[in-house]
């Protein structure tokens, strides 16, 4: 019985040193299948709060036009160090993933290949008083985005060896690697505020417009936008009263607006006695003043002051409310076609 007990302990030994053997095969395996890539973004130009960030995308997309390979970075989004087998690769990192939950205004298509790759709005049937039409469709107003990318990126087989068996700190692999350490996404994204002064503006409890020919996409390499026009609606959520008159605000994103189209605004105001104002429309093509605000472009559009090129004042009829009791209700019953 001793010398069976003996001959199955060096049985087992045998055993483990083999197990251990090939899990040490499999490390050197991997050691040499990959390169260390550092990447470092830096997002003080994309227009995007990093404290108002959830996650961020890194997509390398093989010119070999196999599938592109992605790592998403949590918790620390300015830095990671991703494992990128042996290539040549295109780069795009953006805020975010292309996952639904991380969107409400924003999915994507074309993820398959780098230059298709696009952010686009998401169409509505309905928003607020508001229903989609065949001559002019709805969607819903984008987030901040921001991206950046790289044409050419190669990974040799120098670079895995010297990433994998000579650099033993982040500063090294920095200084070895540093195509990926100087990303600064740019906004893919702009910005409209509305500010619409109304007298007798305590006589509404809700308003609300829509603004048209707008972009309904951009592709995310590029910047050049998806020109199919569409409709936003938007709900003014600011007010400033000066008496019962007074101004109502709304800043939304739009993915960008076409220089040469007319931009049409129409606002409704429903009233404190549950009424509808007739409709304010507006050409506002020429009431749009641009500039970059926060590295974004920003369209500001005022409206109700009486000035030329379209705008006229605003007027509603004097209710009974008080400016401090105005409150915000549910307005999901109305219903108000586009076209």
């Amino acid at each position: 019985m001793k010398s069976i007990v003996k001959i199955s302990t060096t049985a087992a030994l045998i055993a483990a040193m083999a197990l251990t053997s090939c899990e040490r095969r499999a490390l050197e395996d991997d050691y040499k299948e990959y390169a260390l890539v550092p990447v470092q973004i830096d997002w003080s130009l994309s227009g995007v709060s990093v404290e108002q960030m959830h996650r961020a995308s890194v997509w390398l997309f093989p010119h070999d036009e196999s599938a592109p390979l992605q790592y998403r970075l949590e918790g620390n989004l300015t830095y990671r160090e991703i494992r990128v087998p042996a290539g040549i690769y295109s780069v795009l990192v953006f805020n975010e993933t292309i996952d639904k939950e991380d969107w409400n205004g924003i999915a994507f298509k074309g993820t398959d290949k780098y230059h298709t790759f696009a952010a686009t709005s998401i169409p509505q049937k309905e928003i607020g008083f508001y229903n989609s039409s065949e001559e002019l469709p709805l969607i819903g107003n984008p987030e901040a985005l921001a991206a950046w990318s790289l044409d050419y990126f190669e990974v040799t087989e120098e670079m895995i060896f010297d990433t994998r068996t000579n650099l033993k700190n982040s500063a090294a692999l920095v200084a070895k690697v540093p195509e990926l350490t100087a990303i600064k996404p740019l906004p893919r994204f702009e910005r409209v505020i509305v500010n619409v002064y109304v007298t007798n503006l305590a006589s509404s409890k809700q308003v609300t417009a829509t603004i048209d020919a707008m972009y309904s996409g951009v592709y995310m390499v590029s910047g050049k936008r998806i020109t199919k026009p569409a409709a936003q609606a938007f709900i003014f959520n600011v007010r400033d009263y000066d008496g019962y008159d007074g101004t109502t605000t709304c800043t939304f994103n739009i993915f960008g607006k076409p220089t040469k189209a007319n931009h049409n605004l129409n606002i409704d105001f429903l009233l404190t006695n549950n009424e509808m104002h007739p409709r304010e429309e507006f050409d506002v093509t020429n009431l749009i003043t641009s500039s970059t605000i926060d590295y974004v472009q920003t369209h500001v559009i005022n409206i109700g002051y009486g000035n030329d090129n379209g705008d006229h004042e605003i007027t509603l009829p004097k209710g009974d409310m008080n400016a401090d009791n105005i409150t915000v209700e549910d307005w999901d019953e109305i219903r108000i076609p586009l076209n």
